[in-house]
């Protein structure tokens, strides 16, 4: 049974005991005893919360203070220290993230973040050019954060909120034509020349060229082994050298032991690890026609339109099926671990539409090349044989012979039309002759032969 109580001060003059301040209440739960206060001086209001209380007690809903002073940046704090524990190398992404989520959710309370807070702020991003991906990162984010401290002991909070994610149009298709990669590594950079060439050919994602040692290559060997803290899913892939690649990494190599010998990174630039190709690709995609800056439509801002480096992962995994790779080896070369993925990295253009439609025609060629239809009239064949059919035919085409009915019921001159199809080896190719009825004038007569 819970209670209510003030707490009380002695008065300086009167030395007599005053209650001051709102009202507090106790309440138990499993026998420990809870004190909060109820942040009001109105005893009808104060005891009504009190009631709420003993009622989440009773089934067992009850929060606790410490949930109650779960704020925010308490859900920050925990996604930090999960991302250095595990040594996540997109920490620098989940700033970002953090940075948007605290100019609406800072110093609130994470009992206060409901769906329609949610809902608000997604409106907010999208108003201010966001798109649908950015978003849903930032809501996997907070998602993240509700999560661990659901799983903190004792919890954090009770109870995660529902939040919406938005249906992402912008998914991208880009991919290379080997021509267009030839005409945009002729103009890059000698540094960026060579991780294009590693990321067109390989599919290996750009920070996982980034991180490329030197010791990772086995000349005798030929082949280049990528080590599982450099992949972005810690899985160690291993890819074989061959042909233009291996051409253009020992010119690579002679040249870097001669001028940075020093300098353990494949791809650098002046003996410095690479960290991004932005500005040089740029360039060099509007120097070959692949890209250009374009202005936003009532904004001063411009954005990127055209191919980006991650195009060679797609290029690589289409290339790859085309060439007759298995896709369980591709998905192996590449480092996918989903076949969702994998499909969605398989890109479909118009030529390979083209070239299944020839396929296509080439097939039903082949398959028109087996068939002989001989197309007679009945009194054709009469005048050939002088008779109708001998018993022996007449019952071997009573087997294959239907008459052609539609939906409407026949007439007596349609009973006369037959298709008949039967195989026969060429030398048992011949005229059949099918008997008339009613009477009625002979008419054409189809005889399809499926030779063997």
């Amino acid at each position: 049974m819970g209670m209510l109580y003030r707490r009380k001060k002695r008065d300086p003059v009167t030395h007599e005991l005053i209650e001051l301040g709102p009202w507090w209440m106790k309440y138990y739960r499993q026998g420990r005893p809870f004190y909060e206060s109820t942040e009001t001086e109105v005893k009808a209001e104060a005891r009504r919360k009190l009631k709420e209380r003993e009622g989440q007690v009773a089934q067992g809903l009850h929060q606790g203070p410490q949930v109650e002073r779960t704020r925010f940046e308490d859900l920050v704090e925990g996604i930090r220290q999960d991302y250095a524990m595990n040594e996540r190398k997109s920490s620098r992404r989940m700033e970002d993230y953090i940075t948007h989520l605290m100019t609406s959710f800072s110093h609130m309370r994470a009992s206060a973040i409901t769906t329609d807070k949610i809902k608000t702020y997604i409106t907010n991003r999208q108003k201010e050019g966001a798109a649908n991906g950015t978003i849903n990162r930032e809501m996997g984010a907070l998602k993240r954060m509700f999560r661990l401290a659901l799983q903190h002991t004792p919890p954090k909070v009770v109870r995660a909120p529902h939040i919406p994610m938005l249906e992402e149009r912008n998914i991208r298709s880009g991919f290379f034509e080997h021509e267009d990669f030839l005409a945009l590594r002729g103009v890059l950079p000698d540094y960026a020349q060579v991780a294009a060439t590693l990321a067109y050919y390989s599919g290996m994602r750009t920070g996982e060229v980034f991180s490329l040692k030197w010791t990772q290559v086995n000349w005798s060997a030929g082949k280049l082994s990528l080590r599982a803290q450099d992949t972005k899913t810690e899985t160690p892939r291993v890819l074989y050298i061959t042909g233009d690649l291996l051409r253009v990494l020992m010119v690579w190599k002679q040249r870097c032991d001669q001028k940075w010998p020093q300098c353990p990174w494949i791809c650098h630039r002046g003996g410095i690890r690479l960290e991004s190709l932005k500005h040089s690709w740029r360039k060099a995609c509007e120097r070959v026609g692949l890209g250009k800056m374009v202005e936003v439509e009532g904004t001063k801002e411009k954005v990127w339109v055209g191919k980006i480096p991650h195009d060679f992962r797609r290029t690589a995994v289409r290339n790859m099926v085309r060439a007759g790779v298995p896709e369980k080896i591709a998905m192996a070369i590449s480092g996918h671990k989903t076949r969702s993925v994998f499909d969605r990295y398989n890109i479909v253009n118009e030529a390979d539409l083209e070239q299944a439609a020839q396929s296509m025609t080439a097939y039903f060629e082949r398959e028109r090349a087996k068939m002989v239809t001989v197309t007679v009239t009945l009194g054709e064949l009469e005048r050939e044989r002088g008779s109708s059919l001998d018993s022996e035919d007449a019952e071997s085409l009573g087997k294959v012979v239907e008459l052609a009915r539609g939906i409407e019921p026949p007439t007596c001159g349609l009973q006369n039309r037959y298709t008949a199809t039967k195989y026969f080896n060429k030398a048992e190719c011949r005229r059949l002759i099918l008997p008339t009825t009613c009477g009625q004038p002979s008419r054409l007569l189809c005889v399809n032969l499926l030779v063997r």
